[in-house]
């Protein structure tokens, strides 16, 4: 997700709860760029990328949702598994609230 940082460690995937409600940081400006969203924190003074599967992921958690939901609303629309899905959702979601994108409530 970071625009900046291509390293990724081991991925550990936090615990999140299927009741957990995932929100958009207020501290975050958006801008879409050509189908795909870049965010600027500013807070951090930094700036990421989303790729399409991100950014529709972040277009689904406004109004902020359920984890459940979300998973269950990108199970509809792509081809995979929904445990896979979770575990690729958590992945991310886990990174983005590293950087305080998200919230996980």
């Amino acid at each position: 997700m970071p625009a900046e940082n291509n390293s990724q460690a081991a991925d550990t995937s936090p615990a999140i709860a299927d009741a957990a409600v995932i929100s958009r940081s207020p501290s975050v400006l958006t801008a879409e760029v050509d189908g795909e969203i870049v965010m600027m924190s500013i807070e951090q003074g930094r700036y990421f990328g989303l790729d399409d599967i991100g950014s529709e992921i972040w277009r689904r958690i406004e109004p902020p949702c359920s984890f459940a939901a979300l998973v269950d609303g990108l199970s509809v629309d792509y081809d995979a598994d929904r445990a896979t899905i979770a575990a690729d959702v958590r992945a991310l979601l886990g990174r983005m609230v590293a950087q305080d994108v998200v919230r996980v409530a």
